[in-house]
């Protein structure tokens, strides 16, 4: 079984890559506050009235309150007619407020480009945040694949004990298992451990090389009606 093709990592090039992975983890809760940050911001700034939303003025020289162009025709109307509103009058009254809310949220019928602006400001950093929550993940689990991987093969180690060290953390998770919360920090511990682990262990190229000794030479013996220096063999 082969997985990223015969990738290896160092001791040192694993440590600095997980390393980085430890911080890139730290920063995905960050990131995600940020995005919906914006968002909330956006939401909360296209339900504010504003002009062209939500209106107001008089009726029979009283001063009334904001409220959406559909409603204030409704309340002139009424008050034209000198008669007290009716309960279905009541009732158009809130479906015009439910039906403007919904217009001005969701930015049908915006009649001016703030409320456009915003609407679409709003569209973007909520989209937004499901993409970086899609790509972190991909990155994170990409990036443990890899790491885990390469260093088990520098290590010389066998590639199933990859699915050994991630399945007890990724398994739960997709699957959605219930697990009782000491039973998570179990795993956690185990699954940080062992990444910790796996960066003192040498490579199975870093041992230093076995020393052979030399055959030591033997002196041959003189023969008979030899002369001169004896040979070595």
């Amino acid at each position: 079984m082969t997985i990223f093709g015969q990738s290896r990592l160092t001791r040192i090039t694993y440590a600095v890559l997980l390393l980085l992975m430890f911080c890139f983890d730290f920063a995905k809760d960050p990131i995600e506050r940020l995005i919906m940050a914006e968002h909330d911001q956006a939401a909360r700034e296209l339900m504010a009235p504003r002009t062209g939303t939500a209106v107001g003025g008089e009726v029979s020289g009283k001063n009334m309150p904001l409220m959406f162009k559909g409603q204030e025709e409704l309340v002139k109307q009424v008050a034209a007619s000198g008669r007290k509103p009716t309960a279905e009058d009541m009732q158009n009254f809130r479906a015009m407020a439910a039906k403007g809310a919904i217009q001005m949220a969701m930015g049908t019928g915006a009649g001016d480009a703030e409320t456009a602006k915003l609407v679409a400001r709003r569209s973007f950093f909520e989209t937004l945040y499901m993409v970086a929550a899609i790509a972190m993940t991909a990155i994170t689990i990409v990036g443990l694949l890899y790491m885990v991987s390469s260093r088990l093969r520098d290590i010389g180690w066998s590639q199933y004990l990859l699915w050994l060290l991630l399945a007890p953390v990724f398994l739960p998770r997709f699957f959605a298992i219930p697990l009782p919360t000491l039973a998570i920090q179990g795993i956690t511990c185990f699954f940080y451990g062992m990444l910790l682990v796996l960066a003192f262990i040498p490579g199975e190229d870093s041992s230093p090389p076995a020393r052979y000794k030399l055959a030591q030479p033997t002196s041959a013996k003189r023969r008979p009606g030899q002369f001169g220096r004896l040979g070595t063999q």
